[in-house]
């Protein structure tokens, strides 16, 4: 399900980028990198509802995955390869607008 982009411009911005950093999908090895680098830039529900709208997950699966991600964090090496992709398509811009 795609986000309308009357939505929110922040969380239009970012569905945009991430759809642009994986278009042919987000692969599941990066899901849980993304998670825990987009953590700190949104809300809970924001993020929920981010994730859902790029990958087709339920809100609320999105979510639970958002607190497993905290409590767990992904391998550093995860999260610095989904950084340099998401910054060659506009991370720097869209956490600059939260």
């Amino acid at each position: 399900m795609r986000m309308p982009d009357t939505q929110h411009p922040t969380l239009s911005g970012a569905a945009r980028m991430l759809r642009s950093a994986y278009p042919g999908g987000m692969p599941d090895t990066a899901y849980f990198a993304v998670l825990a680098l987009l953590y700190e830039h949104f809300s809970d529900r924001h993020l929920s509802e981010l994730m859902a709208a790029v990958t087709g997950k339920a809100a609320a699966l999105v979510l639970n995955d958002i607190y497993a991600c905290a409590s767990s964090k992904p391998a550093p090496s995860a999260i610095a390869a989904a950084w340099n992709l998401l910054v060659r398509h506009g991370l720097q811009a869209v956490c600059a607008e939260d």
